[in-house]
């Protein structure tokens, strides 16, 4: 019965994904298939761009599909299982989407990005293959850690943004006693540490360069490195810096204290702005500054955040010719002067080089823009490591957070997954 069921499924995926195979009067035709809720407010740019494409392109054709959520990787991975590829489809960096871009599913499309790498942000260029593949042309960057800062409250108690890691510590004690709590942050879902802080930290005590030597086993996640970050967020916790419960307080509770005047800093990511700016008065978006976590002790690689790619567009392996050039035609619409201006005009800061100047923007956005463009990159861990040992080194975070784990049993704890199962350290 369970084979029955399965052979359903698969010829329903077949039959779904359609067939790309002919060219009638000049017209292409490509399979679609993208990561997109088609009703929701915050896809509806792209909804639009897509609407754009297709008025502006009569000579190429795309029969879209869309499925939003973990619903989509579920359905991808049953369709690739199935030997079925659509033409075109949301892809991520690193493991997210593994299971094709592993397989050597997608294609490299370094031939075309080539002639267009000028006109975007150099950030988005690292090498997305093994052997150096570009596999498409990221619409935003995912800007994983800052430091938000509510300058009015600063002013209130004589304070400055600290320049160290000591010197925030110190403040603690001044802004608990005004009734403020120093950091909201929330990691009920476990995470949010990883992604937004933890990575950051790593990425101030040895940059890329110790972190690509870590994912070879050229060096250790229990090296120095990674257990001083983690002592870094120990001491935090100890020193009651964090906002109370933090591994029951939701993230988006976190930034309601902090959006609410409870809380003088909060540690969260860059693409929240647009959240911000839509939940705060002028004035207080006035008095809300961008800044990075003040400098730690023994740091090589200062004042940086951490970033990943934001999802974006890629091509089947399988596609070549007409097929290929009219896939990299949406692909270059879709991020270059044409969406990226629709992009703009929607408050999403796009990685194709705008003239800012023509675009009315907004002084969070404008603090966004100028932060993007003057702080240094690393790694965000879980988009360069494999997804299955986050379930290892996430929940043992929540459990240093509560006092259960040192930092040194969550490094070694981690670098022994890592050593056995992450399949970095495999190639």
């Amino acid at each position: 019965m369970k084979k029955l069921l399965l052979s359903i499924i698969i010829l329903m995926l077949a039959l779904s994904c359609g067939k790309s195979e002919k060219t009638e009067d000049g017209v292409v035709t490509l399979v679609g298939f993208r990561q997109i809720d088609p009703v929701h407010p915050q896809h509806k740019e792209s909804m639009d761009i897509m609407e754009a494409f297709e008025k502006s392109h009569t000579n190429i054709k795309i029969e879209w599909e869309f499925v939003s959520g973990e619903a989509y990787h579920q359905k991808f991975q049953a369709m690739t299982a199935a030997g079925i590829t659509p033409d075109i489809f949301t892809i991520y960096l690193g493991s997210r989407t593994a299971y094709i871009t592993d397989r050597g599913l997608v294609k490299d499309i370094s031939s075309y990005t080539d002639k267009v790498k000028s006109e975007y942000n150099d950030n988005i260029w690292d090498a997305q293959g093994d052997n150096g593949e570009i596999y498409f042309v990221s619409p935003n960057l995912a800007v994983a850690h800052v430091m938000y800062v509510n300058t009015k409250i600063l002013d209130e108690l004589g304070l400055t943004f600290p320049k160290t890691h000591e010197e925030l510590i110190a403040q603690g004690e001044i802004i608990r006693n005004a009734g403020y709590t120093p950091i909201a942050f929330g990691n009920s879902a476990d995470w949010v540490m990883n992604s937004l802080f933890f990575s950051a930290i790593v990425a101030r005590y040895g940059g890329t360069e110790w972190f690509d030597k870590a994912m070879k086993g050229d060096a250790k996640f229990s090296d120095a490195n990674f257990v001083n970050a983690l002592k870094i967020i120990d001491e935090l916790q100890k020193e009651k810096m964090f906002s109370a419960g933090i591994n029951q307080l939701a993230h988006s509770l976190a930034l309601e204290e902090f959006i609410q005047g409870k809380a003088l800093y909060l540690i969260d990511s860059a693409w929240r702005v647009p959240v911000m700016k839509g939940a705060m008065t002028e004035e207080q978006a006035a008095t809300t500054d961008m800044k990075v976590y003040p400098a730690v002790p023994g740091e090589t690689f200062p004042n940086s955040s951490v970033v990943t790619l934001g999802e974006g567009v890629g091509m089947s392996s399988k596609l070549v010719g007409a097929k290929a050039d009219a896939a990299w035609e949406f692909m270059y619409f879709d991020t270059g002067a044409i969406g990226a201006d629709m992009k703009m005009k929607s408050d999403t800061v796009t990685t194709y080089n705008l003239d800012m100047s023509k675009y009315d923007i907004d002084p969070l956005t404008a603090k966004y823009i100028k932060f993007i463009e003057e702080t240094p990159m690393g790694y965000v861990i879980d988009a360069k490591m494999d997804a299955e040992g986050m379930g290892v080194l996430n929940p043992a975070i929540q459990e240093m957070l509560l006092g259960n784990k040192t930092p040194e049993e969550v490094a070694s704890e981690y670098e022994a997954w890592v050593a056995e199962n992450d399949s970095n350290r495999k190639k």
